[in-house]
């Protein structure tokens, strides 16, 4: 059985090392959360020495984020030293994962290392953005003030997230609904009342004959018809995982009317407010820029906000790199133009994205609005579509009797 070498903490929040048999790697945790040990490194005997690994961790959610960096903040404005506060913060937490991570940054805060430079072990969990604005708040003495606007960017971007997951459930759900429908009545409906208008040996009308093929397509080849579709869906999703692949997708993404102007709008949003929250925690530009564009999900938007750093990194202002990008509205680079004159860049880069998130509210509204009625409308004509063609043989059939 395999053997495995670990350093943890105990209930009594003490250093403890040891060895440890267990089938897995996981069963090896398991054995050790029983025990009451929290891992900080797990390494199976017999590996290279100096080698220990890290804890794995998996990706928190923004508001849980969010939520864990509020309370270090309060904790540190109760007076708290860092290493005192990461150590309450650590026995309060209910998950387990995040416990183990908090563990591992109070010891390595205990060792001498910076908050910072331990995250960087994290990156599953701290994004660049997170990592650099602690950075930033540890150089300029101003941690808590870093953490706390971390907290509130955490909170606006999962808030915002859930806006747009709610404005577009109902929709969702009533395409679901429709294609099983749909779906139903096709496979299912249909081939029973064909048997009928077979036995009646009437030549049926076209729109009859036409949804009778369809019927007896989907009925015999179902299940090509969903391989095709997986095969489908797994080959766009490769082509979008490269990087020619990505670039086309996204193009067309952002020339789409009605969908193009809002995912601008959403990714300006989402630009503006995490540059300014880094400008105004005292990250210098170029830092922020490189920090910022690895948040950009558009590649196109994205390779813009990196000709912008290079445009700012050759001498430029932010708002002229900003104009001659090209891809941002005139809006955004007239409105930072005045915060450079003013020396209020911070400050004019988070109006933008006010601004921005609350067109982005107003639209997706708008849209969810006008959806609605438009997927019941298509809804009600495919169902009244698939009424009326099986009826016409009836009242085929009731004109012949005649």
């Amino acid at each position: 059985m395999p053997r495995f070498a670990y350093r943890g903490k105990d209930n009594t929040l003490h250093v403890v090392e040891g060895t440890i048999e267990a089938d897995s790697e996981a069963a090896a945790l398991g054995q050790l959360d029983a025990q009451g040990v929290s891992p900080i490194s797990l390494t199976e005997v017999g590996t290279s020495p100096g080698r220990a690994r890290p804890l794995s961790a998996r990706r928190l959610s923004a508001r849980t984020l969010a939520y864990t960096t509020h309370e270090l903040a309060d904790l540190l404005s109760g007076g708290l030293p860092l290493l005192s506060a990461l150590t309450l913060l650590a026995n309060q937490t209910e998950q387990a994962d995040l416990r183990r991570v908090i563990d591992a940054l109070a010891d390595a805060v205990r060792d001498g290392r910076s908050l910072s430079d331990v995250m960087n072990d994290f990156p599953q969990v701290f994004p660049p953005l997170y990592r650099s604005m602690v950075q930033a708040g540890e150089v300029g003495g101003g941690l808590e003030q870093a953490l706390r606007r971390l907290a509130e960017l955490g909170e606006h971007e999962a808030e915002l997230r859930s806006r747009l997951l709610s404005a577009s459930a109902y929709p969702l759900f009533v395409l679901a609904v429709a294609t099983a429908m749909t779906g139903f009545l096709i496979a299912y409906v249909i081939p029973k009342l064909s048997l009928v208008f077979i036995e009646s040996g009437q030549l049926l009308p076209l729109p009859t004959r036409v949804l009778l093929a369809i019927s007896g397509v989907v009925s015999r080849w179902w299940w090509l018809l969903l391989g095709g579709l997986a095969a489908a869906g797994w080959g766009v999703r490769r082509w979008h995982a490269s990087q020619a692949g990505r670039e086309r997708i996204d193009r067309l993404l952002v020339g789409l009317p009605g969908v193009g102007p809002l995912l601008r709008k959403l990714e300006t949003a989402r630009l503006t407010r995490n540059l300014g929250v880094m400008v105004g925690q005292g990250v210098p530009v170029l830092q922020a820029l490189d920090v910022v564009s690895r948040s950009v999900a558009n590649s196109l938007l994205r390779r813009a906000v990196e000709q912008i750093q290079e445009a700012v990194r050759g001498g430029s202002g932010l708002a002229a790199a900003l104009q001659a990008s090209g891809q941002f509205p005139p809006f955004v680079s007239n409105m930072i133009a005045v915060g450079e004159e003013s020396g209020t860049v911070d400050a004019a880069l988070l109006k933008v994205a006010a601004t921005y998130e609350r067109d982005v509210d107003r639209v997706v509204r708008t849209l969810t609005t006008i959806l609605e009625p438009v997927l019941l409308v298509i809804v009600g004509g495919v169902v009244m579509f698939i009424v009326l063609t099986m009826l016409l043989p009836v009242f085929q059939i009731g004109l012949v009797v005649q």
